[in-house]
């Protein structure tokens, strides 16, 4: 599998976090029933994501990290955040590990999908969206927050 795309990395996350849960189960720190409070965070996660790229096809622009976009994508929640997509992600993955019992250990996954994908993938995003869309992009870059 490679792991060139950030949905591998989500996906990575995820599995690590399963493993820790059933590892080290001495680091749970939320009791049954409070740890499906994390569905308060999964469930708008993954909407956020599917609704970000609902609005991506709809701008008829490609999401898949591999075509060249075809606009700058700055209206619904791109007017809130550059990467809803990535929140949403962020969030799930959070909220996953509260369902998880809140296993301490689990959110190391969390942590390292934030750096990756702030360290890597949304730097190098944001330097193909300029050299794409010049001026337009760095004009969103300075009106609309990388996160929220």
């Amino acid at each position: 599998m490679k792991l060139n795309i950030p949905p591998n990395y989500f996906y990575l996350t995820l599995v690590l976090s399963t493993v820790f849960f059933f590892l080290f189960p001495q680091y749970n720190a939320i009791p049954f029933p409070w740890n499906f409070a994390g569905l308060l965070l999964v469930i708008p996660g993954i909407y956020l994501i599917i609704h970000s790229w609902q609005i991506f096809m709809r701008h008829g622009t490609p999401e898949n990290y591999v075509d060249r976009p075809r606009v700058v994508v700055s209206d619904g929640i791109y007017r809130y955040s550059r990467n809803p997509m990535y929140v949403g992600a962020l969030m799930t993955s959070i909220g996953f590990c509260v369902i998880l019992m809140g296993n301490l250990l689990s959110f190391i996954g969390t942590v390292f999908l934030f750096l990756v994908l702030q360290l890597f993938f949304i730097p190098c995003e944001e330097r193909q969206m300029i050299d794409i869309f010049g001026d337009e992009y760095k004009e969103y870059m300075r009106k609309v927050r990388r996160w929220i």
